[in-house]
């Protein structure tokens, strides 16, 4: 007990470092922690708003046909992995089917030892609403004379496309986000490179997403 009391601070100005070093931790957990912990407990918000949700090895691979563009057989929610993907969300808010996508990419963050570069993870994500029942003029999903059971699985092809020529625009050094969304095709999107979803994150962007959609913003 003596020991430790020896490393308690002996003046207000060591309890004043003390409180400056404690609201530091704090902020940086309440800053760093929901999106390191959303791809954990993504589930739970979805199970409570009835999305589908992949996180980790279920949503990465290099199988099935990415961009549906009628290659071998469409994308699919059950069957398809995307490579570099550590979270995907599709569901549906205030009326709007949408898909959220995480990625992400090992960059080069700054030189290590002489000659050996330093690796990190960079996660990025785009958040896509579709504003229309048939995006890309319903090149992606099924006939409109079709009973589609699920309108999120029938739409997931064309969330695919959209987000397949935007994820190479985080690799430029030019690259430059949009000022608000990004549109186009019947799909309006919100993006960030090097962050990542969280709960709180993903409902922001869906309501300002839907606002635009309801208001004709884009």
């Amino acid at each position: 007990m003596d020991e430790l009391l020896y490393w308690l601070p002996d003046g207000p100005a060591g309890w004043a470092l003390v409180a400056v070093a404690l609201l530091a931790i704090v902020w940086w957990c309440a800053r760093r922690l929901p999106g390191r912990l959303f791809r954990y407990n993504a589930g739970r918000l979805a199970q409570s708003r009835g999305w589908l949700v992949k996180s980790g090895s279920g949503a990465r691979g290099a199988h099935g046909d990415l961009s549906g563009d009628g290659g071998t057989s469409p994308a699919s929610w059950e069957h398809n992995g995307l490579p570099g993907t550590d979270l995907e969300v599709l569901g549906e808010h205030r009326g709007y089917a949408f898909h959220a996508r995480q990625q992400r990419t090992r960059v080069t963050s700054s030189a290590g030892h002489p000659g050996l570069p330093s690796y990190r993870w960079r996660y990025d994500y785009v958040v896509s609403l579709a504003v229309t029942n048939t995006p890309y003029d319903g090149f992606f999903t099924p006939d409109p004379r079709q009973t589609v059971a699920d309108r999120r699985l029938a739409l997931y092809p064309a969330f695919l496309e959209w987000e397949r020529g935007v994820f190479p625009l985080f690799d430029s050094a030019s690259y430059s986000p949009p000022e608000e969304f990004r549109h186009g095709h019947g799909i309006l999107s919100a993006e960030k490179r090097n962050g990542r979803l969280s709960g709180r994150t993903l409902l922001h962007h869906l309501d300002a997403l839907v606002d635009a959609a309801t208001t004709g913003r884009s």
